[in-house]
């Protein structure tokens, strides 16, 4: 209970300061590497080049430093660095230079065009650069350390040269991956649709039943789904409060459509645990002429948001889900 209480401080305090976009480089392997490749990890990026003298050697055995400490734990968080003097780094070259420092395969090196790789350090990661020197020299590149996740957004910068700071991202990447969780994080979205769907066709059940005088059916379905909602909720909040909101992507008259949907849902959610709490007490004292005129709205307004969760789940993850 108390590691759960750290995680949701932890991940509660780490914004998204960005998306890191599309791109398309070529990694050490000399195989393809783009951003699909990345998403649904957690990783870590730097910026470095293979002939630099002095901080870069440092940001390396940093990283190196991190596939140790990472590792043991099997969190799956990956570390890419990318090259900022693409003229130079060839494929080789970076096979050269992470052989050095004993990357393994969880460590990538990408290199790639130069207009590529400026627009990454511009556009996606926002980090400090300087492009003042001939087209064959080096990029000059920030030493921060820039942790993305699963959803290719940016939680954090943190200095390369900073040992504290290094402990944080390590703390800070063990919570963003979440460790070795038997439910994979991105598949939380779809289990939340599950718990929400079993929901309605509990409360549909035991409706049925009461109507039945089917007293102890009924209470088992009405316990069951409280129960199931219960557990939804858990699971909701351990989404939403690491993965932030998910943006409805849609355009022209589904717009207006969906949020008046989402509206009502989200109100008629935040209500729910209170009457369903109160009905359940009602009948669990005995009181039954109170929790029968309390279940004439509590039943349909919890119906409703069971059923519009998977409608919004259905609609945002696979009518809309991003390309």
């Amino acid at each position: 209970m108390a590691a759960l209480v750290v995680w949701l401080r932890v991940s509660r305090r780490l914004p998204v300061l960005g998306v890191v976009p599309d791109f398309a480089l070529v990694e050490r392997s000399a195989t393809p590497l783009t951003s699909a490749d990345l998403s649904g990890h957690v990783w870590i990026a730097d910026f470095v080049f293979t002939r630099c003298p002095d901080v870069c050697p440092l940001l390396s055995r940093r990283m190196a430093t991190l596939q140790r400490t990472l590792a043991p734990a099997g969190d799956p968080v990956r570390l890419v660095s990318f090259s900022v003097d693409p003229a130079h780094d060839t494929p080789q070259a970076l096979a050269d230079y992470a052989h050095h420092f004993g990357a393994g395969d969880q460590w990538l090196f990408a290199t790639g065009a130069r207009d590529a790789i400026l627009a990454l350090l511009r556009d996606g990661f926002h980090v400090a650069f300087a492009d003042d020197g001939p087209p064959e020299s080096p990029i000059t590149h920030s030493d921060r350390f820039v942790l993305v996740d699963r959803q290719l957004r940016i939680r954090g910068y943190y200095h390369g040269g900073d040992a504290a700071d290094l402990e944080r991202l390590v703390h800070d990447a063990r919570v963003l991956s979440g460790g070795e969780a038997v439910i994979p994080f991105t598949a939380l979205p779809a289990l939340n649709a599950t718990l929400n769907g079993a929901s309605a066709l509990l409360l549909a059940a035991g409706y049925l039943a009461i109507r039945r005088r089917r007293v102890h059916v009924h209470r088992a379905c009405m316990a069951s789904a409280f129960a199931t909602s219960v557990v939804f909720l858990a699971s909701y909040l351990t989404y939403h409060l690491q993965a932030g909101t998910t943006r409805f992507p849609g355009r022209g008259w589904v717009r207006p459509l969906y949020f008046s949907l989402l509206g009502t849902h989200t109100v008629l959610a935040a209500c729910i645990p209170p009457l369903a709490g109160v009905t359940l007490v009602l009948a669990l004292r005995g009181r039954f002429a109170r929790h029968a005129r309390l279940a004439r709205w509590t039943l349909p307004a919890w119906f409703y948001v069971s059923v519009t969760g998977v409608v919004i789940y259905f609609v945002l993850y696979h009518l809309y889900a991003r390309a």
